[in-house]
């Protein structure tokens, strides 16, 4: 791994085991810029250079006095940010080599809303390990708002090799006002650090340092041995999904050949269901969806999380899609209800026991006794969607939200938070939580805008929208934007003392929820409430 700290020519030409020849690379001829993603952003977001950018630095406003050279990437500048001085307007972006400069593509620049927050530690993963006791390791930081230029420290010392790595930019910022929210996320980044000898079970306590001085600390435990390593952290270790996982039995589950790695974040699932159950058939891509288009940078530096559904599809997935035996209600646990089935009693027949420690299992049945939609295990491995009896059941987008609902919370996630914080579990319609987890968007999607009007897709929340204190509300503006909104449905916008979760009392405090950055995905962890079963 000491290897990683030589930024010469012939290691940053070889990408994993095919080395390229500075032809094939166009090394020797200028860089071409097709686009920057997004064209609109405020000072120091985070934009996307797309264009043949290896071994290219960034130009901003070239030929100006204001000319700023931006180079912070592995083989070359694919992410930069909009310098922190760059005044409101169209400014123009070049790539250069040594060869000369790209064509120049506009960037339009906003002027800025409010303070830039603080780094937010989202994910830290394993790229690389070298050998002994004491290995050298390719550490991944991902971090909500980081700079490209950010330093890391481990105990407190400098940790000198750092590189850009994963980057997602977001477009979402630029149609709102930034101010308003209570943690704007105007981008994610990730660094790849190489750090020295470090000792398997040792805790890391890593620290991120944007240039004006703000940090976020986390700690990162590294794993016993090596052969215990989970590098993307998704409860699958790098073995299995390398190698398939061998379960006690002797049986084996092929994760790769499902589409299993070890350096991105994977979920498996399977799925049965009742006939009267059935669900449409595009519930599975868009379940998919929603988590492929997840904010979750993984440490091979792709974004979004990989949820294999067995659903009896063919291939590698065939022991998934039993038509069950039908029912008149289903739950967790025994019950003398007529008509009732106990969800293990399915899961006892018709779930390999070989997938017990790295599958979720789901059922899509007719009812729960208390006539509730779904029910899932809080970090767990278990869940069910139940609600055929209700009016919304063949709407597809009621059922993708109700399956990530009640999957949500196999995830750790609740109605208001993540598990550790019980008080949390019942606030159920918080007005500041953009999220299917919420009652507000379980079945009908999730509001992007600065309302409760849902537009019509599911995600989690990001942590973004401002803090509601319930006894002192005001409506007249709203959750974000400054947009006055109706919190508490008598149909008035006042200011004053409110019940806005509608749960009988007005003397909460709701902040919205970081969930895409703590999701639970190891659900055999010290702590879960998986039951082995």
């Amino acid at each position: 791994m000491r290897a990683l700290k030589q930024i010469r020519l012939s290691y940053l030409c070889t990408i994993g085991l095919v080395v390229l020849t500075v032809a094939q690379v166009g090394c020797t001829n200028p860089p071409t810029l097709n686009s920057v993603e997004p064209g609109t952003g405020y000072p120091r977001q985070l934009l996307s250079a797309n264009g043949t950018n290896l071994f290219a630095s960034v130009v901003w406003d070239p030929g100006l006095p204001t000319e700023t050279v931006i180079y912070n990437g592995f083989l070359g500048t694919r992410y930069f940010q909009i310098p922190d001085n760059a005044t409101a307007g169209m400014h123009a972006v070049a790539l250069r080599n040594s060869n000369g400069d790209s064509a120049t593509v506009n960037v339009s620049v906003l002027a800025p809303s409010g303070a830039f927050p603080a780094p937010r530690i989202e994910d830290v993963g394993i790229f690389g390990v070298g050998s002994g006791a004491t290995p050298d390791i390719a550490l991944t930081v991902s971090a909500a708002n980081l700079d490209t230029d950010a330093t890391l420290t481990i105990a407190g010392a400098a940790v000198p090799f750092c590189v850009g790595w994963g980057g997602l930019p977001i477009d979402y910022l630029q149609a709102h006002v930034p101010a308003t929210f209570g943690y704007p996320v105007y981008h994610y980044l990730q660094k790849l650090c190489v750090v020295e000898s470090v000792a398997f079970g040792s805790a890391l306590s890593i620290t991120v340092t944007n240039h004006d001085g703000q940090s976020a600390t986390t700690t990162y435990t590294m794993p016993a041995s090596l052969a215990q390593l989970d590098s993307d952290n998704d409860g699958l270790l790098d073995s299995w999904e390398e190698s398939g996982y061998t379960a006690p039995s002797g049986g084996t589950v092929d994760l790769p050949g499902m589409g299993a790695r070890k350096l991105r974040k994977t979920i498996p699932v399977e799925v049965d269901w009742i006939a009267a159950a059935a669900p449409n058939a595009a519930v599975w891509g868009d379940v998919e969806d929603v988590f492929t288009n997840a904010p979750v940078l993984n440490p091979d530096g792709s974004a979004g999380i990989d949820v294999l559904i067995d659903r009896g599809q063919g291939g590698a997935f065939t022991q998934g899609g039993q038509i069950l035996a039908d029912h008149t209600s289903m739950d967790f646990g025994p019950n003398t209800a007529a008509g009732y089935t106990d969800f293990f009693t399915y899961k006892g027949t018709n779930f390999n026991n070989d997938r017990l420690n790295v599958f979720h299992y789901a059922i899509f049945g007719r009812a729960r006794p208390n006539g509730s939609s779904g029910r899932g295990e809080v970090w767990g491995n278990d869940f069910m969607v139940t609600f055929v009896n209700f009016g919304v059941w063949a709407q597809t987008i009621a059922q993708v939200g109700t399956f990530v609902h009640e999957f949500g919370h196999n995830l750790g996630l609740t109605h208001g938070d993540l598990n550790t914080t019980p008080a949390q579990w019942n606030e159920t319609r918080k007005p500041n939580f953009p999220t299917t987890m919420s009652y507000r968007y379980q079945f009908p999607g999730i509001s992007a805008d600065c309302d409760f009007t849902s537009d019509g897709f599911h995600t989690f929340s990001q942590g973004m929208l401002a803090r509601i204190t319930e006894a002192n509300v005001n409506e007249n503006i709203g959750i974000c934007d400054n947009a006055p909104l109706d919190m508490n449905g008598d149909t008035n916008i006042t200011i004053g003392q409110m019940d806005t979760s509608s749960d009988g009392d007005n003397n909460d405090v709701h902040d919205d929820f970081d969930q895409w950055g703590n999701l639970l995905l190891d659900f055999d962890a010290a702590g879960s409430r998986w039951q082995n079963n």
